[in-house]
């Protein structure tokens, strides 16, 4: 192996994926179940969809972004 820092990259890249997929269906899913249960139309699905992109790009953000040293 040449390179491993690219397989390293490859890697992260590939997890940050992921991650802001599964963070988007368990927002969405987790609004849709709250909506049957209380009986609130698509208003928790919304927000809860919201909340789990947003989660999903913060947690990019902290794996690519390069952190401070105080």
């Amino acid at each position: 192996m040449k390179n491993p820092g690219l397989w390293l990259s490859f890697g992260r890249a590939g997890t940050a994926g992921l991650v802001l997929v599964f963070s988007t269906f368990i927002g969405f899913a987790a609004g849709y179940y709250l909506d049957k249960w209380l009986k609130t139309g698509p208003w928790l699905s919304i927000i809860f969809l919201v909340l789990g992109i947003a989660a999903g790009f913060l947690n990019i953000f902290e794996t690519f972004l390069p952190k401070k040293k105080d």
